[in-house]
């Protein structure tokens, strides 16, 4: 599967690659929140990535990070491939993604999928990812619904609010439904990007204990 993705990217990159922006990020946060969830038992995360976007749309990348499932896997590896661009000069934005998630040191277990669609309107994100194998080799269909808001309070700082809806057969014990919730202060400092945030779930404690009750996540960030 890897190969079929890393040809994947080739042919888009040669697609609209007449020019291209490269692009890169790191971020260390005292927990990786994904959907609500926290990846790494809420320890320390260190992440990173790059992306390569050609000026007719179509971009590639990759994101890592850390993570603790309580067996040998260790680190994320995301691989992405997607376009976007604007309907017009209707101030209306779209994209379209396909994503693979790899987890390094479980082979192929947990290794799935998904597409992704969002519409930018204004400061509103509305979007929806699905995976036909959810969390890994025989999981279920999955869809994700969710809507963000980002909230300029100054002219470098922002409040970013997003909303989900993880819906899958028992994705969480025996819910077939779960949202997630987050609201993130981000703001300058020194040349990073600091991010204050409550994250969390409407899941009970007895599903997944602290990993999923609401919590502050810290983080700091820089663009390269």
């Amino acid at each position: 599967m890897r190969k079929t993705i890393l040809a994947l990217i080739s042919g888009c990159l040669a697609l609209g690659a007449t020019a291209a922006e490269i692009s890169g990020n790191v971020a260390i946060a005292t927990d990786y929140s994904f959907r609500g969830w926290s990846q790494t038992t809420r320890d320390p995360a260190i992440q990173g990535g790059f992306d390569v976007a050609a000026e007719s749309g179509f971009y590639v990348g990759t994101w890592m990070s850390n993570v603790n499932f309580g067996d040998d896997t260790s680190t994320e590896l995301d691989l992405y491939v997607g376009y976007g661009g604007e309907f017009g000069d209707s101030g209306v934005s779209y994209d379209l993604s396909y994503i693979r998630f790899e987890y390094i040191s479980e082979g192929d277990a947990l290794d799935y999928n998904e597409v992704a669609a969002s519409i930018g309107v204004d400061a509103f994100t509305f979007g929806i990812n699905y995976s036909n194998a959810y969390l890994g080799d025989g999981g279920p269909t999955f869809f994700y619904p969710y809507a963000g808001y980002s909230w300029s309070v100054t002219e470098n700082a922002a409040v970013d609010f997003h909303v989900g809806f993880s819906n899958a057969d028992e994705i969480a014990g025996d819910d077939d439904m779960y949202i997630d919730y987050g609201v993130t202060l981000t703001f300058p400092v020194a040349g990073a990007d600091i991010g204050v945030g409550i994250v969390g779930t409407d899941l009970d404690e007895d599903v997944c204990a602290a990993d999923c009750e609401a919590r502050v996540v810290l983080s700091i960030s820089k663009s390269l």
